[in-house]
């Protein structure tokens, strides 16, 4: 042993900041002098103090002070605020608690940004306090807390339902049901919790139900169910029962709602007959559908939806579902109708439709569908409007109605498109070459020869992006990877070719990283005019455009 310094007199200081590096939080050690000996860098980004306010030998009053000056007066995260104090005595009481032997505190700072403070006081008069920021563990505790509360008050409202409701897991065992699902069974809500259907009801009843139960769980389709019941206690009930999955995949539940409907039915001696004791002049008429604001005015007044007979509306939708209940509102509204499923298929009618003389009105595009259908549907010359997955039957009919009802709605709508598209096509002139391709490097090799060939061209970094391009500028060529990343080249070729018209039809050239003879055939197969073989030279692509363009290329404007 020897009194020598250590070979390292900062090794107490790097360590105390790898530990607090480690704990995410600022480390303050002061001495029973109450001189610091040691701050950490992470308290600069939590308290607002320069680096000067935690130099070794500063005192913690004025450490404080410093604190007090850039606005570090916390409030208590508590029903009692701190009261308002003047600089000395806030940093008094500060200091005062950098004596106690152990201090916890949580102080908030604004509206959103919690820190908390540990002090403690060694008997050997030494001292450490850690600040770390606690705002996104106080901020989970409020989500935690607010779910609790809608927790609690869902479960009250399900609870207080005037009709049965009862939720299974994936198994189909019980893990909720409502009070009155346990009064109308005529058993306790424990005797259902982890019990399945087998536990509950008759064989005979639960046998019927079984594959029903299974098949919404599966196909997600809902149930609506009529039954007479008789109820354990002997009375019978005319019921509906709703059966419907919720969840997602892997952890679907089956919600089963029975809505009594004995006071609105009668039924007849024998029992083979239920009629309805409601007549419609005893119903209230309600219309809830959206109000119209005039331009001129405030009108309030609900509009009625006008007749669409004599209208054709095409609805294209890949989701039967989706495309049954829109076509049940164009049909409910006296329009003709019909439906297809795909891009190919709006291309085969419209043509068909053409060649018979029949005029669609209106496109109702799902909007999960490509964007390729709207862009067939603007190039036809066709109105279309899109229908969302959750778009309520109204909204839709709505919107529907005015789209064919009013015409200087959609005047408005088509001139301002067809403006938008003059300012593109003005801004940008006439491209000569679309150059697909995602290797960057062989990007650079196209770049320099098209520009020094004097063509102008764009590159497109996926098949997506190539379509696109296609679309928004017209170029007079394609070259064209097969190898794209989205679509390849062989679909991207195929979609510009379902897309474009005889009279707007441009050269497609393959580009092809290896000589296959059955890559040159897929090239041809999928619409390519011709194809060329990397590498790439300037004598190879000005002999292809040779062959291609029938006309210069046009040099770029200084």
């Amino acid at each position: 042993m020897n009194d020598l310094p250590s070979a390292d007199a900062n090794i107490q200081t790097t360590m105390l900041e790898v530990i607090s590096e480690c704990i995410t939080g600022g480390v303050l050690v002061y001495d029973k002098n109450d001189l610091i000996l040691f701050g950490s860098q992470q308290l600069l980004s939590l308290l607002p103090i320069t680096p000067a306010a935690i130099a070794r030998g500063t005192r913690l009053r004025d450490f404080m002070g410093a604190v007090y000056d850039g606005g570090g007066r916390f409030l208590c995260d508590g029903p009692n605020q701190r009261r308002v104090l003047g600089r000395e005595d806030w940093i008094a009481e500060q200091i005062a608690s950098f004596w106690k032997e152990r201090v916890d505190t949580v102080e908030r700072r604004g509206t959103d940004r919690w820190l908390s403070f540990s002090k403690r006081r060694l008997a050997s008069g030494f001292g450490m306090c850690l600040v770390k920021d606690i705002s996104e563990h106080k901020k989970r505790e409020e989500q935690w807390r607010f779910d609790m509360e809608r927790v609690q008050v869902t479960e009250e409202v399900l609870d207080n339902l005037p009709f049965p409701v009862s939720v299974r897991d994936s198994k189909l065992a019980y893990v909720a049901v409502n009070k009155m699902a346990a009064r109308f069974h005529d058993l306790p809500v424990e005797a259902f919790l982890g019990r399945t259907g087998a536990d509950v009801h008759p064989p005979e009843v639960e046998k019927r139900l079984d594959p029903i139960n299974r098949e919404v769980l599966e196909t997600g389709e809902p149930k609506q169910l009529p039954e007479l019941v008789t109820r354990p206690n002997g009375s019978q009930m005319a019921i509906i029962a709703h059966k419907y999955r919720i969840g997602k995949p892997g952890r679907y539940y089956l919600v089963t709602a029975m809505e009594d409907i004995t006071d609105l039915v009668d039924a007849s001696e024998d029992g083979n007959t239920v009629t309805s004791r409601v007549r419609l002049q005893a119903l209230t008429l309600t219309n809830l559908m959206r109000r119209h604001n005039h331009a001129a005015g405030t009108s309030t007044d609900v509009e009625p939806l006008p007749s669409l007979v004599d209208k054709r509306i095409l609805v294209v939708s890949a989701d039967l579902r989706r495309s049954t209940e829109a076509l049940d509102v164009v049909a409910a509204m006296g329009a003709e109708s019909v439906s297809v499923r795909s891009l190919a298929e709006l291309q085969l009618f419209l043509k068909f439709a053409e060649e018979a003389g029949l005029a669609i009105d209106l496109l109702v595009i799902d909007a999960a569908m490509d964007s390729l259908c709207f862009e067939f549907a603007r190039q036809s010359g066709i109105k279309a409007i899109e229908i969302e997955a959750f778009e309520l039957k109204q909204d839709f009919a709505y919107r529907l109605a005015r789209c064919l009802s009013d015409p200087s709605i959609e005047a408005e709508k088509v001139v301002q498109d067809d403006w938008q598209i003059t300012v593109v096509g003005s801004d940008k002139p006439q491209l000569d070459i679309l150059v697909a391709e995602d290797n960057e490097v062989n990007q650079i090799v196209f770049s320099q020869i098209l520009e020094g060939l004097g063509y102008s061209h764009v590159i497109a970094a996926d098949g997506e992006e190539a379509v696109r391009v296609w679309t928004e500028r017209s170029p007079r060529l394609i070259l064209m990877d097969v190898t794209l990343p989205k679509l390849n080249g062989y679909e991207a070729s195929l979609k510009i070719r379902s897309l474009e018209t005889p009279d707007n039809s441009i050269p497609i050239i393959g580009v092809l990283p290896l000589a296959f003879d059955r890559d040159r055939d897929q090239c041809i197969a999928s619409g390519m005019n011709d194809v060329i073989l990397k590498p790439i030279s300037p004598e190879a692509l000005e002999n292809l455009f040779k062959t291609h363009l029938d006309v210069s290329p046009r040099q770029k404007q200084a």
